[in-house]
Protein backbone atom coordinates (compact mmCIF):
# COMPACT_ATOMS: atom_id res chain seq x y z
CA UNK A 1 0.00 0.00 0.00
CA UNK A 2 1.51 3.30 -1.09
CA UNK A 3 0.06 6.50 0.33
CA UNK A 4 2.36 9.13 -1.15
CA UNK A 5 4.81 9.39 -4.01
CA UNK A 6 7.44 12.09 -4.45
CA UNK A 7 9.79 12.32 -7.38
CA UNK A 8 11.97 14.88 -9.11
CA UNK A 9 12.51 14.07 -12.76
CA UNK A 10 15.34 15.36 -14.92
CA UNK A 11 15.71 14.90 -18.68
CA UNK A 12 12.07 14.01 -19.28
CA UNK A 13 10.94 14.08 -22.89
CA UNK A 14 7.51 13.40 -24.33
CA UNK A 15 8.70 9.89 -25.22
CA UNK A 16 10.05 9.05 -21.75
CA UNK A 17 6.92 10.55 -20.20
CA UNK A 18 4.95 7.61 -21.68
CA UNK A 19 6.83 5.09 -19.52
CA UNK A 20 6.60 7.34 -16.47
CA UNK A 21 2.83 7.53 -16.97
CA UNK A 22 2.60 3.74 -17.12
CA UNK A 23 4.36 3.62 -13.75
CA UNK A 24 2.12 6.34 -12.30
CA UNK A 25 -1.03 4.45 -13.33
CA UNK A 26 0.21 1.50 -11.24
CA UNK A 27 0.12 3.62 -8.06
CA UNK A 28 -3.50 2.64 -7.45
CA UNK A 29 -3.64 3.58 -3.78
CA UNK A 30 -1.65 6.82 -3.84
CA UNK A 31 -3.37 9.82 -2.28
CA UNK A 32 -0.50 12.35 -2.34
CA UNK A 33 1.49 12.96 -5.51
CA UNK A 34 4.43 15.36 -5.59
CA UNK A 35 6.08 15.65 -9.02
CA UNK A 36 8.73 18.12 -10.09
CA UNK A 37 9.53 18.38 -13.79
CA UNK A 38 11.52 21.57 -13.16
CA UNK A 39 13.69 22.67 -16.06
CA UNK A 40 12.78 19.89 -18.49
CA UNK A 41 13.00 21.85 -21.72
CA UNK A 42 12.16 18.87 -23.93
CA UNK A 43 8.72 18.22 -22.50
CA UNK A 44 5.86 19.73 -24.51
CA UNK A 45 2.08 19.86 -24.24
CA UNK A 46 1.97 16.25 -25.51
CA UNK A 47 3.89 15.04 -22.45
CA UNK A 48 1.84 17.15 -20.04
CA UNK A 49 -1.41 15.82 -21.55
CA UNK A 50 -0.17 12.23 -21.12
CA UNK A 51 0.82 13.03 -17.53
CA UNK A 52 -2.53 14.56 -16.68
CA UNK A 53 -4.40 11.60 -18.22
CA UNK A 54 -2.38 9.32 -15.92
CA UNK A 55 -3.16 11.54 -12.93
CA UNK A 56 -6.86 11.44 -13.83
CA UNK A 57 -6.78 7.65 -13.39
CA UNK A 58 -5.60 7.86 -9.75
CA UNK A 59 -8.92 7.34 -7.97
CA UNK A 60 -7.69 8.08 -4.42
CA UNK A 61 -5.62 11.15 -5.19
CA UNK A 62 -6.42 14.00 -2.82
CA UNK A 63 -3.21 16.06 -2.92
CA UNK A 64 -1.24 17.07 -6.02
CA UNK A 65 1.90 19.18 -6.14
CA UNK A 66 3.02 19.63 -9.76
CA UNK A 67 6.06 21.76 -10.54
CA UNK A 68 6.48 22.68 -14.23
CA UNK A 69 8.82 25.63 -13.55
CA UNK A 70 11.02 26.41 -16.58
CA UNK A 71 9.35 23.84 -18.87
CA UNK A 72 9.55 26.30 -21.74
CA UNK A 73 7.70 24.23 -24.37
CA UNK A 74 4.54 23.80 -22.30
CA UNK A 75 1.90 26.21 -23.61
CA UNK A 76 -1.72 27.12 -22.90
CA UNK A 77 -2.75 23.75 -24.41
CA UNK A 78 -0.93 21.85 -21.65
CA UNK A 79 -2.07 24.36 -19.06
CA UNK A 80 -5.69 23.87 -20.08
CA UNK A 81 -5.32 20.10 -19.65
CA UNK A 82 -3.92 20.60 -16.15
CA UNK A 83 -6.93 22.76 -15.30
CA UNK A 84 -9.40 20.33 -16.86
CA UNK A 85 -8.08 17.39 -14.82
CA UNK A 86 -7.92 19.38 -11.58
CA UNK A 87 -11.56 20.34 -12.15
CA UNK A 88 -12.62 16.79 -13.08
CA UNK A 89 -10.73 14.84 -10.38
CA UNK A 90 -13.13 15.74 -7.58
CA UNK A 91 -11.12 13.81 -4.98
CA UNK A 92 -8.39 16.48 -5.33
CA UNK A 93 -8.77 18.95 -2.49
CA UNK A 94 -5.19 20.14 -1.99
CA UNK A 95 -3.51 21.33 -5.20
CA UNK A 96 -0.36 23.30 -5.92
CA UNK A 97 0.76 23.88 -9.52
CA UNK A 98 3.76 25.97 -10.54
CA UNK A 99 3.75 27.08 -14.18
CA UNK A 100 6.21 29.97 -13.84
CA UNK A 101 8.64 30.49 -16.72
CA UNK A 102 6.76 28.21 -19.09
CA UNK A 103 5.16 28.97 -22.44
CA UNK A 104 1.80 29.39 -20.71
CA UNK A 105 0.48 32.90 -21.30
CA UNK A 106 -1.06 35.16 -18.66
CA UNK A 107 -4.47 34.19 -20.08
CA UNK A 108 -3.58 30.52 -19.65
CA UNK A 109 -2.56 31.13 -16.04
CA UNK A 110 -5.85 32.99 -15.45
CA UNK A 111 -7.70 30.00 -16.93
CA UNK A 112 -5.87 27.70 -14.52
CA UNK A 113 -6.65 29.99 -11.59
CA UNK A 114 -10.34 29.98 -12.56
CA UNK A 115 -10.47 26.35 -11.36
CA UNK A 116 -11.19 27.77 -7.91
CA UNK A 117 -14.54 29.06 -9.20
CA UNK A 118 -15.76 25.57 -10.11
CA UNK A 119 -15.75 23.89 -6.69
CA UNK A 120 -14.23 24.15 -3.24
CA UNK A 121 -10.71 23.09 -2.37
CA UNK A 122 -8.97 22.78 0.96
CA UNK A 123 -6.03 24.52 -0.71
CA UNK A 124 -5.53 25.62 -4.31
CA UNK A 125 -2.33 27.45 -5.24
CA UNK A 126 -1.50 28.28 -8.84
CA UNK A 127 1.88 29.98 -9.30
CA UNK A 128 2.47 31.47 -12.72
Amino acid sequence: YLDSYHEVYYSITDRTMKSMCTMLRSLLTVSHLDLSLYGNDEITDVGVIDLMDAIQSLQHLSRLNLNLLCCWKVTDVGGKKVGDIVRARTSLIDVEVNVSWTGISSGGVANLQSVRNTRSFHQLKIVG
